[in-house]
């Protein structure tokens, strides 16, 4: 029996090949994208669940908040995790990891295996207790436990010693400390908020740190910050809480176990705990709502396909009428019929997804290229995506075919013989319903894919108040030494012919990196925290800021206790332009004397407003790590990069010379909405197609039921153009009733999501009638298509069918 149902179902398949072609180009171009996100959701909620004490993880922040602004502190003190612990029987385990350093070190086994490398961190031996990173190779029990020890993972093992066992081996880190191997742990897998490619012991760490404060601050002073709990430190610190405990009971206790030189002061800080499973969303909030709006759209690319398929069938409805009055006539059942259409619907829904697997294939890596994520190989078999993919495809089964099923296995048979079809009437209805939906998601999509690309033009084409163009960044690397020579460096850079000026600073603008300071004034009254960056005298110039209170003739900038701000953080701190060389308290004992006021310039992106910044200007330019090197107009680029070049190269550096255009530096703080923007341009490309495969099969079977009337039109003398117009104008109508619909629809949401950025374009009236005006010519084309292809049929051949 079920064998006869396929037979049928293909044999209706083969003989309306035209229309169940559209209908399964359609399904595959709606699971294509579905696949796709499912891919994406999938991946990103699937971070760090791999870990099984996953759910029991938390990982600890410093929350400070200023007035409208708030500032988050990943990383706590050396003490503060085994305090806590101590303190909190809620707390069975803890483990701290050192971050991501800001500087790369140089990694070396032998003469001939030797790299700068970033992913370099400390770890307790806790560490892999609490998460399920997977040791290959090692003692688990004493791994990270004695000093001057490293664990590798695989693929640094493979990189350092090739295919020999790594373990006993040694490597050197960063030309002075020699570590032994002791264990290799699997590479850490991409879903992993968690990254490094290599995990020292942390008691090597502590050394090193120490002798670092000790030679900027003093031995007693090094001391101090070793031992203390409350203030700021340089690791991540993670609790695996016991089944009752929650985030808030610790969280209460907390601030009782500072001392009173530690305690959190006005309210303003709170230690927050944050579960692991939500710590990647959290952080990367624009992924979260990507997320969100990647799962709607998609399943609203899927639904328009759907309605295709749904659409189609109901639509045949007249020519199968009498095919099912003639089997319920020699007895089918109601069930009979059911399963009938439900197996049509499987066999369409199978043939689309093996399609769209072949079309997945070929798009999964210029998708995840586009949005930046690497995925491993082996997450396509995970249930995280086979189990939604295979929800997804038996609801599309059932989504698709319900409604034909009920509705043409509900036909009575007397009435399918006579040709009288009391649901033909309310078909029709819901095809149109359809149709209009169809076009009012596309309509709307559109609208917001304009929107989307002016507002990332507004980000990259406004004016920021400082010159990022013809300015090539080169990162004079400490570990590298060259920070000691950056004063000659620059002093030879600037000789070169092609370049105008040449700037210092200790932090790339744009950059990954920034710092920050809490500036008072002296009396105690205002205070504000402020994004800085220790520059030159030359800075200001080569970066063409403007003054807004310009300092005073012949200042010396030689000296080390002057600062410049920025007029948001001058009119906060209340400095005033007609005295402003005044002193500001910096804290650890540290004042600097205000000598000047820059105009705001935006230092961040522009998808929020310019904070308080200031500063530290000097004339040393040892120690600032960038050089900033403006390009004369007209000079040859790859003529001075090579000059340049060939200056850094006479340093002997190990590390090869790189640089970056600023402006390329900028464009990659919108990486995420510039690849959003892209992807939202497909997926509104797949909608309107989608809808035109649904609109070309309507006109098509429309064309076909009406060829008589067309042919006896002609014959009394009706034009091609008359014929067009009267198998067009219907569809039409749908098309500017969708664009009512989307207009105020897409207005809405696109004014909301415009609400989170500082600087935003206006939803002028052209963005809406241009959607409008794409979507009824894409219309027109589709419908026209078929509408001149029937009017050009011979009358005497379509009147000889009839």
């Amino acid at each position: 029996m079920i064998w006869n149902y396929f037979k049928i179902a293909w044999r209706t398949f083969w003989k309306n090949r035209t229309i169940s072609l559209v209908n399964v180009l359609g399904l595959a171009i709606g699971l294509v994208v579905t696949l796709l996100i499912v891919l994406y959701v999938a991946h990103e909620y699937s971070y760090d669940r791999f870990h099984a004490n996953g759910r029991r993880i938390v990982k600890v922040e410093l929350r400070h908040e200023e007035g409208e602004r708030s500032f988050s502190a990943p990383t706590m003190s050396y003490r503060f995790g085994e305090k806590v612990k101590a303190a909190c029987p809620g707390v069975d385990d803890f483990a701290r990891l050192t971050e991501k350093g800001f500087n790369s070190k140089l990694i070396q086994s032998d003469a001939d295996h030797k790299a700068f490398e970033s992913d370099f961190r400390f770890a307790d031996p806790g560490f892999l207790r609490l998460f399920s990173f997977q040791l290959l190779k090692g003692d688990p029990k004493t791994v990270l436990t004695r000093p001057a020890t490293v664990v590798l993972t695989e693929r640094m093992a493979r990189k350092y010693f090739g295919d020999a066992d790594p373990l006993g081996k040694t490597i050197l880190y960063d030309k002075a400390h020699r570590l032994q191997v002791v264990g290799v742990v699997k590479n850490p897998p991409f879903n992993s908020s968690i990254q490094f490619d290599f995990l020292g012991d942390m008691t090597t760490h502590r050394a090193i740190e120490r002798n670092w404060h000790a030679g900027f601050l003093g031995e007693k002073k090094a001391d101090e910050i070793q031992e203390s709990v409350g203030t700021g430190g340089s690791y991540e610190t993670y609790f695996l809480l016991s089944a009752r405990t929650t985030t808030h009971d610790i969280e209460q206790k907390i601030p009782s176990l500072l001392s009173k030189e530690e305690m959190i002061k006005d309210g303003r800080d709170r230690y927050r705990l944050y579960p692991l499973f939500d710590y990647h969303f959290r952080v990367q909030n624009l992924t979260y709502k990507r997320v969100g709006i990647f799962s709607v759209v998609g399943g609203l690319i899927l639904l328009l396909a759907l309605i295709n398929y749904v659409s189609l069938t109901t639509a045949r409805s007249i020519i199968r009428a009498k095919e099912i009055g003639i089997r319920k006539v020699v007895g089918a059942a109601r069930k009979a019929l059911v399963v009938q259409f439900y197996l049509e619907s499987a066999l369409y829904v199978t043939l689309a997804f093996c399609l769209a697997m072949l079309i997945f294939t070929v798009l999964q890596p210029v998708f995840c290229n586009t949005l930046q994520i690497t995925i491993d190989p082996n997450f396509l078999t995970s249930p995280f995506f086979l189990i939604p993919t295979a929800g997804f495809f038996i609801l599309s089964i059932l989504l698709s075919g319900s409604y034909p099923a009920l509705l043409l296995s509900g036909f009575s048979p007397i009435q399918s013989l006579k040709g009288k079809f009391s649901a033909a009437g309310s078909a029709l209805r819901i095809r149109k319903g359809l149709t209009v939906f169809q076009f009012t998601v596309s309509i709307a999509l559109m609208i917001g894919s304009i929107l989307i690309k002016n507002q990332l033009d507004l980000f990259l084409q406004k004016d920021l108040g400082i010159d990022r163009e013809r300015v090539v960044t080169v990162h004079l690397d400490p570990e590298d030494g060259l920070d000691k020579y950056s004063k000659a460096i620059r002093a030879e850079i600037n000789q070169l012919k092609g370049v105008e000026s040449v700037a210092a600073s200790t932090l790339l603008m744009y950059g990954p990196f920034s710092s920050s300071w809490q500036l008072k004034r002296m009396d105690g009254k205002k205070e504000v925290i402020a994004t800085t960056y220790t520059v030159d005298a030359e800075f200001i110039e080569t970066m063409n800021i403007k003054w807004a209170i310009a300092p005073r003739k012949g200042l010396d900038w030689a000296t080390t206790n002057q600062i410049v701000l920025n007029e948001s953080a001058a009119k906060q701190l209340g400095v005033d332009p007609k005295n402003y060389e005044q002193s500001l308290d910096l804290g650890r004992g540290m004042t600097k004397t205000v000598v000047g006021v820059v105009k705001d310039f935006n230092f961040m992106t522009m998808a929020y407003g310019i904070a308080p910044m200031a500063l530290f200007v000097g004339s040393d330019t040892t120690f600032r790590d960038y050089l900033y090197i403006k390009l004369a107009k007209g000079a040859p680029t790859s003529e001075t990069l090579a000059s340049i070049q060939q200056v850094y190269d006479r340093y002997k550096t190990a590390k090869p010379f790189s640089y970056a255009f600023l402006d390329q530096t900028y464009r990659q703080l919108y990486v995420n909405e510039l690849s959003m923007g892209k992807i939202i341009l497909a997926l509104t490309g797949f909608a309107i197609l989608i809808a035109c495969l649904g609109l070309f099969g309507l006109a098509a079977f429309t064309a076909e039921q009406r060829t008589k009337e067309i042919g006896v039109r002609k014959v009394l003398g009706a034009s091609v153009t008359n014929i067009v117009r009267l198998l067009s104008v219907d569809f039409l109508k749908l098309v500017l009733i969708s664009i009512g619909i989307a207009t105020p629809i897409a207005g809405y949401v696109m004014k909301n999501w415009l609400q989170d950025f500082a600087y935003k374009v206006e939803l002028s009236w052209w963005v809406f009638a241009l959607a409008g005006s794409l979507a009824v010519f894409i219309a027109f084309l589709t419908v026209s298509f078929q509408s001149v292809k029937a009017a050009l049929m011979n009358p005497v051949t379509s009147l000889r069918s009839e």
